[in-house]
C-alpha cells in the first residue's frame, strides 16, 4: 500500500513542478502549445506503439480487450443520458447546459490516462487504457458534440466529424492493433526506441497538467456552484457508478480495474477546442477542465488505492 501511495505521490509531484515553473514564468501558458505537440505527435504515439508491441495476444488479453471496448461504448452513452438529467435537476441555463453535460461525462484517459496507469499498474493495464482511449477519441468528436449542442440546430458533414479522428495517437493505434493481431516482432532496437521516447510522455504530461492549472483563475472558478457540483459528479458520482455496474458483472478483474479508473479521471482538455470549434462556452468549458483536475489530486490517489486493493 505504501509503494503504491509513493508511485502516486511521485507522479502528482510531477504536476506541482508545472505549477510552479508556470508561476514563475519558467513554462509560460505559450509553452503548452508546444509541449502539447510534442506529446500529441512523438511522445505518446511512440508510448503507445510500444506498449502494444510489448503485448502478446492471448485469449485473455482478447476477451479484456472486448470487455473494455464494449465497457467504455455504454459508458459514454449512458453517461451522456445521465448528465442530462442531472443537469436538469440542477436547473443549469440552456446556453451552458450542453458544456455542463460534457464536463460531467468527458475522461482524459489521454493526457493523464496514459502516464498514471503505465506508472502505478503497469504496461498490461496501459494496454487496455489505450483501447479505451480509442472509444473516447469516439466520443469526444461525436457524442460530446451532440451534448454542447443540445437544445441547438446543429448539422454537421461525415468529413467534418471523421478528420479529427485522424491524429497521430490513432494512427499510433492502428500500427499497434496490426502489430498485435499480425504476430510481428520488433527489432530490439526498434522497440527499445518506441519505449524510451514513450517514457517522456509521463513527465511531460504532467508538467502539461500543472501549467493548465497554474494559469487557472481559481478564485472565479469556485464562485460558480453548477459548476462545482458538475465538476463533482464527474471524479466522484460518474466512477462510482461505474464501479457499482461492473464490479457484480462476470468480466475480469482487469476489465473492471480499467472501467472504473477511466471514469475517475478529470474532463478531457481536448473538450475546451471541441467548445470553441462549436461555438459554446469554451471559458466555462476551461473551467470545468481546470477544476475537475484539481480535484482528482484527492480522488484518483484513494481510487488507484482502492482498486489495486480491489483488483490487483
Amino acid at each position: 500500500m505504501l509503494t503504491m501511495f509513493l508511485k502516486v505521490a511521485s507522479i502528482f509531484c510531477m504536476v506541482a513542478v508545472g505549477f510552479i515553473a508556470n508561476k514563475k514564468n519558467i513554462l509560460p501558458m505559450e509553452a503548452n502549445k508546444y509541449l502539447v505537440n510534442l506529446l500529441l505527435t512523438i511522445t505518446t504515439p511512440c508510448m503507445i506503439i510500444g506498449s502494444m508491441a510489448s503485448n502478446t495476444l492471448t485469449p485473455d488479453t482478447l476477451r479484456q480487450t472486448m470487455e473494455v471496448i464494449v465497457g467504455s461504448l455504454l459508458y459514454f452513452i449512458i453517461g451522456a443520458f445521465i448528465s442530462l438529467g442531472l443537469t436538469k435537476l440542477m436547473r443549469c441555463p440552456m446556453e451552458n447546459r450542453g458544456v455542463l453535460m460534457v464536463i460531467i461525462t468527458a475522461v482524459n484517459t489521454g493526457f493523464m490516462g496514459f502516464p498514471i496507469t503505465k506508472s502505478i499498474f503497469g504496461d498490461d493495464m496501459f494496454f487496455l487504457m489505450v483501447i479505451e482511449n480509442q472509444i473516447l477519441t469516439i466520443y469526444l468528436y461525436f457524442i460530446s458534440v451532440i451534448q454542447m449542442n443540445y437544445g441547438y440546430k446543429k448539422g454537421g458533414s461525415l468529413k467534418s466529424i471523421v478528420k479529427p479522428l485522424c491524429n497521430m495517437c490513432t494512427l499510433a493505434a492502428v500500427i499497434g492493433f496490426i502489430i498485435l493481431f499480425g504476430g510481428v516482432q520488433l527489432p530490439p532496437v526498434a522497440l527499445d526506441f518506441f519505449n524510451t521516447i514513450g517514457d517522456a510522455t509521463i513527465p511531460v504530461s504532467m508538467i502539461v497538467v500543472g501549467i493548465q492549472l497554474g494559469n487557472s483563475n481559481l478564485k472565479k472558478i469556485i464562485k460558480n456552484g453548477q459548476l462545482i457540483l458538475a465538476s463533482l459528479i464527474n471524479v466522484t458520482l460518474m466512477p462510482f457508478l461505474t464501479f457499482l455496474a461492473v464490479h457484480w458483472l462476470p468480466l475480469t478483474n482487469a476489465g473492471k480495474l480499467i472501467l472504473v479508473f477511466a471514469a475517475a479521471f478529470p474532463c478531457a482538455v481536448v473538450t475546451v477546442a471541441v467548445a470553441s470549434k462549436e461555438g459554446r462556452n469554451a471559458d466555462l468549458m476551461a473551467e470545468g477542465v481546470a477544476l475537475t483536475t484539481l480535484f482528482s489530486m484527492a480522488t484518483l490517489p484513494i481510487a488507484a488505492l482502492l482498486l489495486t486493493h480491489l483488483y490487483c
